[in-house]
């Protein structure tokens, strides 16, 4: 009998709620990156959102979202209790920094040309005699820059459709949910040339924050991509070319 209790108590310890105190919830920091992120109409919206969301309530961990520039999101998660950001490059530099839910997206990127256009681009390189277009801040457009691709800048990633159009760059490097959201809007005959690049973002969460909580979270965020969940948000915006999740 002594031996059933104690079993007991081990399974309810180990499969209790999140270890927060009363009142107490996780706050994410995110930053404004359409369409994975943003404010519309004073709501958080965007993939990244849409995965948040269940992701949180299918793990019943209360929580809210609190929209700040983006390095200001960072720090915070850095130094306050039960803060986390949302949605960041897991690096080997930031390994140590955070607990980690991950991936919470993973994006691929590819190079866009007009539809009359015939580029035959079927690797990296083919593309490095020509004028990509891509934009300030943009993680995709530093990379090539740093391979040494001619990359022209803009100040947003929708205007790079008007320098396609009027052949002042040749290809645009976009990650393909963003590119897939201003092609669907402007309906321009625009098409998708190679994917190049594939990057993984988490969600970093602060040291102090329960790391039953955190593998709480984690073993959730699995379980969403084992039944196919992840790829029907995706699907939202992307259509069947969401499909590569599955692969």
């Amino acid at each position: 009998m002594t031996r059933l209790l104690a079993a007991c108590v081990t399974w309810v310890l180990l499969h209790a709620a999140p270890a927060l105190a009363e009142g107490e919830k996780i706050q994410v920091l995110a930053y404004a990156q359409p369409p994975f992120m943003e404010l519309r109409h004073d709501r958080p919206a965007g993939l990244a959102i849409d995965i948040l969301n269940m992701l949180f309530q299918r793990a019943e961990v209360d929580y809210s979202i609190l929209f700040l520039p983006p390095k200001r999101a960072y720090v915070t998660a850095l130094s306050e209790p039960n803060n986390c950001v949302l949605a960041i490059e897991r690096s080997q530099a930031r390994e140590a920094l955070f607990q980690w839910v991950s991936p919470i997206l993973i994006t691929r990127h590819g190079f866009y040309s007009n539809l009359t256009d015939n580029y035959n681009i079927r690797t990296l390189n083919d593309a490095k005699p020509l004028v990509i277009g891509s934009y300030l801040g943009s993680g995709v457009g530093e990379y090539l820059e740093k391979l040494g691709f001619n990359v022209d800048l803009t100040s947003s990633n929708d205007l790079n459709i008007r320098k396609l159009q009027l052949k002042r760059v040749n290809l645009w490097a976009s990650d393909t949910v963003s590119a897939a959201v201003i092609i669907n809007q402007s309906s321009l005959p625009i098409k998708l040339e190679h994917v190049f690049l594939t990057t993984l973002r988490a969600m970093g969460c602060n040291l102090s924050t329960s790391p039953t909580l955190v593998e709480r979270l984690q073993n959730e965020l699995k379980s969403m991509y084992q039944d196919q969940s992840i790829r029907q948000l995706y699907r939202n915006y992307l259509g069947q070319d969401a499909d590569w999740l599955s692969n």
